[in-house]
């Protein structure tokens, strides 16, 4: 596998971090717009977002003051929710950006060169286990890319073409946006209608974009890691040969190759772990919000809406989790491929530093909420037992 290659699955996150403010490359070539992305973009990115969150968190405080239902006061909230935990995930992301691109450099400088032409076993399964972790990652960037430009396309077109329908019917322009924003001038003005628009569709737009990105880095970091061990698991299986020095020059490769995913890992802890923990108390609240916006509003544009909403809701939370699962399982299967080489034609010190191994690798290699929780598909089970209570008790006392 190429530097161009890697760079190549890595492309569309690389082009929604960028837009979001944040670098995983350091190829840059014009000097100027790298300076830009580097100190100001990601504030410009935060100004115009908070701009329309404090304009929503304005128009649901009024509400609650006016006694507004809470149906009406229900369907900003999973906006404001969203866009918060944008914010939260790509901000961990910008303050660590040297220990980012210092995971997908090293990354990068470690990828397998396999030969396509060669017909040996071990060549052939390495092939398979790359072809089939770049499958995966291809699977991940299509279906979040799906979910993703329906939440945009519903929330971001539908009030626009209503505007047109009621124009064309009626003769007369109403101004309608995707958000209920209270802003500090009067926006229901047709001359104010289009730059309003277009603001709460960038910061929609910032908000997929930063979305989409962290966690599609989050899954490739993932996958690149999974597969790492995978492969490691196969050195270590071919670790033991005739030549004591040969089985010790092996089994040093592959201990350290080991140190270093280990190390790949608690650097994707520092990145995620604190975001993490965010993430996985408000997609309870996300899903809940969202089904129970699906059931009682009466405007189909908002019913479609809150089902492309439920449906990105559930597809981030759940490849976060399974994706951290894999990572986890794979670090334990170590130890199995490690009792798999011949250990016992090895010498005396050689066994011993299998036996280290195997003791390492029963130690999972975990990503947590700010170790409150592990990552896995145990933690998903749980956040959707917690929507389904929270739906449960809210559409009791809505009823």
């Amino acid at each position: 596998m190429s530097d161009k290659e890697f760079n190549e699955t890595l492309k569309l996150t690389r082009h929604a971090l960028l837009i979001s403010g944040i670098k995983i490359s350091n190829k840059t070539k014009n000097k100027a717009l790298e300076y830009f992305i580097n100190h100001y973009l990601f504030y410009c990115n935060f100004i115009a977002l908070y701009t329309v969150i404090f304009g929503e968190t304005y128009w649901v405080v009024a509400g609650i003051r006016n006694r507004l239902p809470f149906v009406e006061l229900s369907l900003i909230s999973p906006c404001i929710t969203i866009s918060i935990l944008s914010t939260i995930k790509t901000w961990f992301l910008f303050i660590n950006k040297g220990i980012l691109l210092n995971v997908v450099e090293r990354l990068k400088a470690i990828q397998p060169i396999v030969n396509n032409d060669v017909l040996d076993k071990t060549d052939a399964i390495k092939r398979k286990i790359v072809r089939d972790s770049m499958k995966l990652l291809k699977f991940v960037h299509v279906s979040l890319m799906t979910v993703y430009i329906f939440v945009f396309t519903t929330f971001c077109f539908s009030p626009a073409l209503l505007s047109s329908y009621n124009y064309f019917k009626t003769g007369e322009f109403a101004c309608v946006y995707p958000y209920q924003v209270k802003y500090f001038f009067e926006v229901y003005k047709s001359s104010l209608w289009f730059v309003v628009y277009v603001h709460q569709v960038w910061a929609t737009a910032i908000v997929i974009f930063s979305v989409y990105g962290c966690d599609t880095l989050f899954c490739a970091l993932c996958v690149y890691i999974k597969m790492h061990f995978r492969l490691l698991g196969l050195q270590f299986e071919n670790a033991v040969s005739t030549s004591i020095n040969e089985t010790r020059k092996n089994l040093g490769k592959a201990v350290l190759r080991h140190q270093e995913l280990i190390d790949l890992v608690n650097q994707m802890e520092v990145l995620f772990s604190k975001s993490s923990l965010f993430n996985m108390v408000t997609s309870s609240i996300l899903i809940c919000l969202s089904a129970f916006n699906i059931t009682v509003a009466d405007e189909m544009r908002f019913i479609l809406a809150f089902i492309t909403f439920l449906m990105m809701s559930l597809s981030q939370i759940s490849l976060v989790c399974y994706f951290a699962d894999l990572l986890m399982i794979s670090s334990i299967e170590i130890s199995d491929s490690v009792y798999k080489c011949p250990w016992y034609e090895a010498d005396e010190d050689s066994k011993r530093t299998i036996l280290f191994v195997i003791l390492r690798s029963h130690k999972a290699c975990r990503l947590t909420a700010w170790k409150f929780a592990d990552l896995n598909l145990g933690a998903f089970t749980t956040i959707l037992s917690r929507s389904w209570s929270y739906f449960a008790l809210l559409k009791t006392v809505y009823k």
